[in-house]
């Protein structure tokens, strides 16, 4: 497998940053049990809807090279 160049600033894209967030919502869904009392279940799924539409945008727009300078 071959790396995109500046891979090591991988924690700077926004996909990324998207997709980290979408998997911990995720990973969330294990205990789900304990936040069913406090959490709407259509906030859970529109907030989790978000993050996996915002990750396909995030990733077809052209983003920022991690040092700053454009692809």
């Amino acid at each position: 497998m071959k790396l995109i160049d500046g891979a090591g600033g991988w924690h700077r894209l926004w996909s990324v940053r998207l997709a980290l967030a979408g998997s911990v919502l995720n990973a969330g869904a294990i205990g789900w049990t304990v936040f069913q009392g406090t959490v709407n279940p259509l906030i859970y799924a529109a907030i989790n809807m978000a993050l996996g539409i915002g990750v396909a945008v995030v990733r077809v727009l052209s983003q920022s090279q991690p040092d700053g300078g454009q692809e």
